[in-house]
């Protein structure tokens, strides 16, 4: 049991917070052994436009945000757009079609009944192609919405595989990538920006931005307050974080933390990839207001927690953060 407030802090992050390191190298490698099993189905398989490129990862767990328990981990697989042109979709906003040049493009194979290319047609594709896979045979195979969910009997965590377009920038590159929005349509998304971000402000602040951000996903997750989406919510920690002074310690930046972001909750939310509608489009005032409240509170007992620690009472400070993060953090002792 600990004794100082650095003690609990590093206990709570190590048994509560972090991913195991044992569990996540497991993780990465059945990750890229997946992978290997789609190319190989794509190359013994003509119908299927797996593009010659590797695999992309987004998500909480390519971010390193992931926090305890590892139960889900995305990847896209790139396919080849050849021939195929993007246009607006008049089913609403951020929604797009992909409209089918020629009858030999790759992804001529899956036509709507208008020239366009059906999105959920390859989800099933894919989800057909897993299920010939040996290893794989006991496995829970579905769609869901943009993704095909791989649920392996070996493994706690599922992988939600994303089949992705990249769209041509013009000068060679990838501008973006159209994946599935669920009913046959695309949307844009680039986890290359989101990771960008990510390793940028994790690098101003001496690697320590990624270890307080889970921390405070842990208490983002507690059930006494509505709980925020979790992309919206590292997005909001980015936002305070952006311009703020290196990271020190843990319990002072968590309450900064929770102090600042008021500020922002309360101002919309834009997709940082500009490529979607803002983060915040569906999150009520009334919920605003509650995690605003939820906040206040954890900020007044955070603040609590280092008026004792400055004045070395560690017992009495790691009572205040056990206030903050609840009763997996540890007790002094």
């Amino acid at each position: 049991m600990p004794y100082t407030v650095w003690g609990a802090f590093k206990a709570f992050r190590d048994i509560a917070v972090d991913l195991d390191p044992k569990e996540t190298s497991t993780a990465r490698t059945s990750r890229d052994y997946l992978f290997e099993q789609l190319k190989r189905l794509a190359r013994s398989d003509s119908e299927f436009p797996m593009s010659s490129g590797s695999y992309l990862t987004f998500g909480s767990f390519a971010r390193r945000t992931k926090i305890r328990p590892l139960d889900d981990i995305d990847m896209m697989i790139m396919l080849n757009g050849r021939d195929t042109t993007v246009t607006n979709s008049p089913s609403g906003p951020y929604t797009y079609w992909l409209r089918i040049n020629s009858p030999n493009a790759p992804l001529a194979l899956f036509p709507d009944g208008y020239g366009y290319v059906n999105s959920t047609k390859l989800l099933n594709k894919i989800k057909k192609m897993l299920a010939q896979v040996p290893s794989y045979g006991k496995a829970e195979i579905k769609k869901n919405m943009q993704a095909v969910v791989l649920n392996l009997t070996s493994y706690p965590w599922v992988f939600d595989i994303v089949p992705a377009v990249p769209v041509d920038d013009g000068a060679g590159g990838t501008a973006h990538y159209l994946i599935p929005n669920g009913s046959g349509d695309w949307i844009r998304t680039d986890p290359r920006v989101d990771n960008d971000n990510v390793t940028r402000v994790n690098k101003r602040h001496n690697g320590n931005f990624l270890r307080t951000v889970r921390l405070l996903k842990y208490w983002n997750g507690r059930t006494h307050k509505p709980k925020l989406a979790s992309y919206y919510f590292e997005t909001l920690a980015l936002k305070v974080f952006e311009c703020a002074t290196p990271i020190a310690d843990f319990p002072q930046s968590v309450e900064y933390f929770l102090s600042s972001c008021p500020t922002y909750l309360r101002s919309s939310c834009q997709d940082p990839k500009g490529l979607g509608p803002d983060l915040d489009a569906d999150v009520s005032w009334d919920t605003k207001d509650k995690v605003s409240e939820a906040l206040a509170e954890a900020a007044k007992y955070a603040g609590y927690a280092l008026m004792f620690e400055r004045q070395s009472s560690e017992e009495d400070a790691i009572y205040w953060w056990q206030r903050v993060f609840g009763s997996e953090f540890p007790s002094y002792g």
